[in-house]
């Protein structure tokens, strides 16, 4: 056996092992009390780089949840707004079957439509205030694909609502010729007449379209009188004015006062055509170069109109409505998928505790022995001692 005292070998490699050991101690230690395998890149660099993989993945993911709930959350509001909107609109379209009683006097339809006027703001005021944050849902304008909801014409934009052939000019609006109506409505006049005894009231709104340079009114036949008129080559941004007095009912045919009826004037190409009815005195102003109709009270195209905007209206709360189906399916997918990338990350950063638990065990035993030998290891040195002696 030789004994050296310069250098202690049996020290030596005692104090390498004690110090390889405290070091898995100390490694079982950590990951017990963080948790994670590899808290750090030299504990496993391969997987360093995979956690932070499925880091990115699920962070995506999770955002994508959120902007998926915030999708769904602002199309519940829209759809319930919608649904408010129908709602009025069905009342409406029972107020103008109402309308259609030939008993009712004029006070009742003066009512009726006040209430239908009503229905219309209203369905404005919520399209309006229909908000998610500061964001306009239905009024808002946008160059990508969505849905916008207008339930009346405002100046200065596109004034016609087209549903199939029909094109909505005026509450009580019929085209005569609707399939050629394609300007814009310059401006909505609403008459307010009073009691013309037993032929009623008329409503009338007017459009101006095209680009014509003839215009002109002509009367077939009176019931009284012999007026007659027209009016014809009418200049760009010109004004023209037609007075009607103390006009009694304009016919086509001959017909007897008593009757009631009303007929259409009608004119060529370009004519001002119209109705009139028992001594109406009225002044029409216009500025265009065609004014194309005058439209008069018709129920029917009215409930056409309503009627088409109610299917609109179910349309875009079935579209919405699909909408948050497939943000739910898009949210479950994403909700698997962050379940499937959590459980591959944990497999891959997470402490096995039962495993790291053992290793702390045996090598907090393996420490304890090494401390011991090593401690008579430093003590081989003083055998040189006992030979001096």
């Amino acid at each position: 056996m030789t004994l050296l005292v310069n250098t202690n070998m049996t020290a030596l490699q005692g104090q390498y092992y004690v110090q390889q050991i405290s070091d898995q101690v100390n490694s079982s230690i950590e990951k017990l009390t963080t948790g994670s395998r590899i808290s750090s890149a030299r504990n496993d660099a391969a997987s360093v780089q995979l956690a932070d993989l499925f880091d990115t993945q699920l962070t995506g993911l999770t955002q994508a949840n959120r902007n998926a709930n915030y999708g769904i959350a602002m199309a519940q509001i829209a759809e319930g707004s919608l649904s408010e909107i129908n709602n009025n609109l069905q009342r409406a379209y029972q107020l103008s079957v109402m309308g259609g009683n030939r008993s009712l006097e004029s006070s009742d339809r003066v009512a009726l439509g006040d209430e239908f006027k009503t229905l219309l703001e209203t369905n404005n005021l919520i399209a309006n205030n229909t908000l998610f944050g500061s964001i306009n849902i239905l009024n808002y304008e946008s160059n990508e694909e969505g849905f916008l909801i207008k339930s009346r014409p405002e100046p200065g934009g596109p004034q016609t609502v087209t549903t199939g052939n029909a094109i909505l000019t005026s509450l009580f609006g019929k085209a005569l010729n609707s399939d050629n109506i394609t300007g814009q409505m310059l401006s909505l006049v609403s008459i307010n007449l009073g009691a013309t005894g037993d032929l009623g009231k008329m409503v009338a709104a007017y459009m101006l379209i095209n680009n014509q340079s003839d215009a002109g009114v002509a009367a077939d036949a009176l019931l009284t009188g012999t007026r007659t008129g027209a009016i014809s080559t009418l200049a760009t941004n010109s004004a023209v004015q037609l007075d009607i007095d103390e006009m009694n009912t304009l016919l086509v045919n001959e017909l007897s006062a008593q009757t009631g009826q009303s007929a259409v004037v009608t004119g060529a190409a370009g004519a001002f055509t119209g109705f009139a009815d028992t001594d109406v005195h009225s002044t029409i102003g216009f500025s265009d170069q065609q004014l194309n109709q005058i439209y008069g009270f018709s129920t029917d195209t009215l409930l056409d109109t309503l009627s088409g905007l109610s299917t609109e209206v179910t349309n875009q709360r079935s579209r919405l409505g699909a909408e948050q189906n497939g943000l739910l399916s898009t949210i479950r997918s994403n909700t698997n998928s962050i379940v499937n990338i959590k459980d591959a990350r944990s497999r891959v950063a997470d402490t096995d505790f039962a495993t790291e638990t053992v290793k702390l065990t045996r090598n907090q035993i393996l420490l304890q022995g090494a401390n011991t030998i090593l401690s008579q290891a430093t003590q081989t040195p003083n055998i040189a001692l006992s030979l001096l002696r």
